[in-house]
């Protein structure tokens, strides 16, 4: 069994933060330690993609991680793992975030402050809702938002769907808009970020940095949709590479962090959302066909805009 998925064969999608194989598991399970990562990768207990792996691999997230939960069990067998139970409550909220749904797809536009998916504190997310709302059928998680960004997500209700939108986020056949209001005003109305991305070396593991000596390729489009007084701008985001916080990296990078980004900011930021929407996703069905799917915005960039006397329907 896949630990922490309910139904036997559901891939375990990995944390795109730690990209070293060894690291995703430490964080995942602290109570591994190097020695026993690496003895179970050896004997193949612990798989990428059902084959062997190394404790160094690179992985992403489309990536499988195959983690046997009687191995996770026995390490302490003392302390139960914690769980948690989703209301009715919980499972109104869940249906409330769906945009469109049928037999293979689930499609949401997920809030700010929900994360995607469990991990060390983190009880209550997207996942475990979905998991509580399908009631024993399996919903995939296929790709990731950020716990702070809000908007559109895919999820498969099928293997056979699960693995044909994983290929197309491999070979980049789908398409991502986001919108962001960032602070200051762009002295280009659109163009391209090319900044190569690494994890920080440095005190803050947790971040992301402009490294172009060791760094991911990285790359971003962008178009400035409308300037808000002078001191803010409302922008359009289209990543073409799927770099960790990419959007959020490049915008401080060019020297107009996202507000409420209080992470990349220049200085923090007031306690407020980060206004960072993923409004827009394109990706072509099984027959071909291409589907595009939206998300609208949350309400605290609407009143954002609505102070400018921008309706942002006028630019849907």
């Amino acid at each position: 069994m896949y630990f922490n998925y309910p139904l036997t064969g559901a891939p375990f999608l990995n944390n795109p933060d730690l990209t070293r194989l060894d690291r995703w598991l430490k964080r995942q399970y602290p109570q591994l330690t190097q020695g026993l990562i690496e003895k179970w990768l050896r004997l193949g207990k612990i798989r990428v993609n059902t084959e062997k792996a190394t404790a160094g691999l690179r992985v992403s997230e489309t990536d499988s991680i195959t983690v046997p939960e009687d191995l996770i069990a026995r390490l302490n067998p003392e302390i139960p793992k914690k769980t948690i139970t989703y209301s009715a409550e919980d499972l109104d909220f869940l249906a409330s975030l769906i945009v469109w749904e049928d037999d293979e797809i689930c499609v949401l536009n997920k809030p700010s402050g929900l994360a995607t998916q469990g991990g060390t504190k983190i009880l209550r997310h997207l996942d475990g809702l979905l998991q509580a709302y399908g009631a024993g059928k399996p919903f995939r998680l296929v790709h990731r938002l950020d716990r702070d960004t809000s908007g559109i997500m895919l999820v498969a209700k099928t293997l056979k769907m699960s693995i044909h939108l994983g290929d197309a986020f491999k070979s980049r056949t789908v398409q991502k808009t986001y919108w962001a209001i960032v602070h200051g005003l762009l002295d280009e109305k659109q163009g391209i970020i090319e900044a190569p991305i690494s994890k920080d070396t440095g005190a803050n593991l947790e971040k992301m940095v402009v490294d172009f000596e060791e760094g991911k390729s990285a790359k971003t489009t962008y178009k400035v949709i409308k300037s808000l007084g002078k001191k803010a701008s409302w922008i359009e985001f289209k990543p073409e590479t799927g770099r960790t916080h990419q959007l959020r990296v490049h915008s401080s990078y060019i020297g107009h962090p996202i507000m409420g980004d209080s992470k990349y900011g220049e200085t923090r930021q007031e306690e407020a959302p980060l206004c960072l929407h993923a409004r827009k996703i394109s990706f072509p069905d099984m027959n071909g066909k291409r589907l595009t799917f939206i998300a609208q915005p949350p309400q605290y960039m609407d009143t954002i805009l609505k102070e400018f006397a921008i309706n942002w329907e006028d630019y849907a």
